[in-house]
């Protein structure tokens, strides 16, 4: 069962020569046991100090790649991997062939017959390593009011015609609610306070976000107006705008 387990995913190279001194190489591999997408295909120099890089992706029923974008003498390596969405396999052990002039197989260790067996190198169980999302540059912005319900006029100032206002210093929490709210000026004084922190209670905001993330933000400030216009009763209140400090 272990052995039916393994994913055989494995490079045959092989260089052919063409015209005008081009040449090619064909990798070939064994499909991977499970589903994937595409297969990637890696190459480097064969030099320690290389790094390898993608040069083609082909489809999921693919099983060969020919590369001919090789110089004759160099020697290259070749790698696959299997790809699933953003998600790629771990790399195929990698195999290695210089690009000769004649058109006869490369000699690669223990490949017996190569122009009917493939050379075939198992891989392990491939454990799909998801591809991090780019994180954006910036993903910062300050709260925004979302709703503010009016306050209700004290009957007491109805009654006795006396308008005025109140300026609120409180907290937006990271959950877009409200909280120590305190009055930082009034006018008059003591008349509409009461009424402007049951309102500010109430109000929700869009939090503030660094980094990404929901987080409070300390002294937020408003005001709350309380004017009676004689229009049949009719009652306003807003948002004043805030003086110079």
């Amino acid at each position: 069962m272990a052995a039916a387990r393994d994913l055989a995913l494995a490079l045959l190279l092989v260089a052919l020569t063409l015209p005008a001194r081009a040449a090619e190489l064909l990798v070939e591999w064994a499909p991977l046991a499970v589903s994937v997408e595409s297969y990637q295909v890696e190459r480097r120099v064969d030099d320690p100090q290389a790094a390898f890089a993608p040069i083609a992706r082909v489809g999921s029923d693919a099983v060969r790649f020919t590369d001919r974008s090789v110089v004759v003498g160099v020697r290259y390596c070749y790698r696959v991997r299997g790809t699933r969405g953003r998600q790629m396999s771990p790399p195929s052990p990698e195999l290695c062939s210089v690009v000769t002039e004649r058109a006869a197989a490369a000699p690669i260790a223990a490949a017996p017959q190569p122009e009917t067996e493939p050379v075939r190198a198992a891989l392990p169980e491939p454990e799909f390593e998801p591809v991090a999302e780019p994180r954006p540059a910036s993903a910062d912005r300050d709260v925004k009011a979302l709703r503010r319900p009016p306050p209700v006029y004290p009957r007491e100032a109805i009654a006795a015609g006396i308008s005025g206002w109140v300026k609120l210093q409180f907290t937006v929490t990271a959950e877009g609610a409200t909280r120590d709210i305190r009055v930082i000026a009034a006018e008059p004084p003591g008349v509409f306070d009461a009424a402007a922190l049951e309102a500010a209670a109430r109000f929700v905001y869009s939090p503030r976000i660094e980094g990404g993330v929901a987080v409070d933000r300390a002294d937020v400030e408003t005001e709350i107006s309380f004017t009676w216009i004689d229009r049949g009763g009719e009652l306003v209140t807003g948002r004043r705008a805030p003086g110079p400090r």
